[in-house]
């Protein structure tokens, strides 16, 4: 399966940040939907994600529909994708060996960490080591939820986060220049009740893992 490559657009001016993804600069970016991690077929909810960067962050706004949004954890680090969230595997280096794993929840609830990953391309099952003592310094998440939380007739939920350049490593730049291509993945944990998971990914990996970083898509920078 030929790998997905995401244009990011670059703005002039810091996003106003409300969990709704409505900010006007967003139409800047265009929508990519999720996908079943496993065919690459379409999932019952429809789920998207856009990116933009300036000088200082990377944006990233996903909306998703759901009928039932719900959670129940509050503190950083708490296991969120346990329940629901939407998530992002960023590479910078491109070169596989160490990403980072940033998950927001419908309460805003953050989990973030640096991952080591030394299984070789085609490898089995999860080899790799997560350090959750990681923390995304100045990084702002803001969340929306189309209806009340843990009560059926939503819409869905929305969750946008702006990520400092200077806390991620991996790049030759400190801010990236247009032509630059990151290794980056974006997925959606959707759940009825707690460990049972329907997933979403933007570039399939081919099996319901998400740890498998030579199929993470291409995020090009304009």
């Amino acid at each position: 399966m030929t790998l997905p490559i995401y244009t990011c657009p670059r703005i002039d001016r810091d996003l106003a940040l409300s969990g709704k993804v409505d900010d006007p600069l967003w139409t800047r970016a265009a929508p990519a939907a999720l996908v079943d991690p496993v065919t690459g077929g379409p999932k019952k909810y429809r789920t998207t994600v856009q990116l933009l960067y300036n000088e200082r962050y990377l944006y990233i706004g996903f909306v998703c529909e759901d009928e039932f949004v719900w959670g129940t954890y509050t503190e950083r680090d708490d296991p969120i994708y346990s329940q629901e969230c939407v998530e992002a595997f960023i590479c910078p280096s491109g070169r596989f060996r160490q990403y980072y794993e940033i998950n927001v929840s419908p309460r805003n609830t953050v989990f973030d960490s640096f991952v080591l990953n030394g299984r070789p391309i085609g490898a089995g099952w999860r080899k790799f080591t997560a350090f959750n003592d990681f923390t995304c310094e100045g990084m702002i998440t803001v969340t929306h939820i189309d209806g009340e939380l843990g009560q059926p007739g939503a819409k869905g939920w929305s969750a946008e986060y702006a990520i400092p350049f200077e806390s991620l490593i991996g790049s030759d730049n400190l801010v990236p220049v247009p032509g630059e291509e990151w290794r980056i993945n974006l997925y959606r944990i959707d759940s009825v009740e707690q460990n049972v998971l329907d997933l979403y990914a933007w570039s399939p990996p081919g099996i319901n893992d998400f740890h498998i970083p030579w199929k993470f898509g291409v995020l090009r920078f304009a």
